[in-house]
């Protein structure tokens, strides 16, 4: 899903912390996983960022899934070791054990300052986590406001 195709929009006041503390926990065990398959060269990352200016204003958009990546011996300069990270693929490799469930994987949004914006299909996809956080329609809400269930 494309975030500037649907017309209604929310805003999460300060969701992107709330969003780095679910992180967290699931991070733990992800560099668990990725230290088991570090022999294989292939490493995954939860997360896919990208960053643009829209009309002067910086945002920063979001990506939750699974993005994999393997890493490239490129020789030594001097005593430093020259690596590449080339991008596999949404798609496990095979043999590779199955790593942990990300619990953000489909979260997509995009942030100005620590506030998220969203869908509004996506907000109610992942509401728990930002439970109890203030929730403004942007644009096109059915709904005065999309508060999460408290």
């Amino acid at each position: 899903m494309s975030l500037a195709l649907e017309q209604c929009t929310i805003v999460v006041k300060n969701g992107l912390k709330r969003v780095k503390k679910v992180l967290e926990n699931y991070l733990l065990k992800l560099y668990e996983y990725n230290s088991k398959i570090k022999h294989t060269g292939y490493y995954l990352k939860p997360v896919h960022i990208v960053t643009r200016w829209r009309e002067g204003i910086k945002r920063t958009y979001y990506y939750y899934g699974r993005y994999w990546w393997r890493l490239e011996y490129r020789g030594k300069r001097g005593k430093t070791s020259l690596i590449r990270w080339v991008y596999v693929g949404r798609e496990k490799p095979k043999d590779l054990p199955e790593p942990p469930r990300n619990p953000l994987e489909g979260l997509r949004f995009y942030v100005v300052g620590d506030d998220v914006y969203m869908p509004c299909s996506m907000f109610r996809k992942f509401k728990w986590v930002f439970e109890g956080l203030e929730v403004l329609c942007v644009e096109g809400c059915e709904e005065p406001s999309p508060q999460p269930d408290r």
